[in-house]
């Protein structure tokens, strides 16, 4: 059985084109080993929140969280539930959240919202942020 030029030609770069929709999570990755290197910590402050879509045509919230190290503002977000109300958005701003960052490079942050994220740089999650579980996953 012979293939039609359009289907060898997919399946020849198929192995391409996998690694290359792999390289942003790769770089991710990378980017968490360096902060677990040498991490350092700040408080951030929520300071927006803006809509949009997932993959799936599903609304999801960004929180933006913005810290300062230095006398320097890094930004950073976080996903909120999409069922939270207008009320319930405005009501996190102000509102204070762990960032650990790399303490060589602070733009490279991760915002410390839920457990699953404490998990990852080996912490427990602390009772004083039980409140974020009805906003953020």
């Amino acid at each position: 059985m012979e293939w039609p030029p359009s289907k060898a030609f997919l399946i020849a770069f198929m192995p391409l084109l996998l690694l290359l929709a792999t390289i942003p999570k790769l770089y991710t990755i990378y980017e968490r080993r360096q902060i677990r290197k040498e991490p350092a910590f700040a408080a951030g402050t929520i300071s927006r929140f803006e809509t949009g879509q997932t993959r799936y045509r599903k609304r999801v919230y960004r929180v933006e969280v913005r810290y300062l190290i230095n006398g320097k503002s890094f930004t950073e977000k976080c996903r909120a539930f999409h069922s939270l109300t207008e009320w319930q958005l405005h009501s996190l701003l102000e509102k204070q959240l762990p960032v650990i960052y790399e303490k060589d490079d602070p733009s490279n942050g991760v915002v410390l919202s839920t457990e699953e994220q404490f998990g990852h740089f080996g912490f427990t999650f602390p009772d004083s942020l039980i409140w974020t579980r009805q906003y953020f996953y």
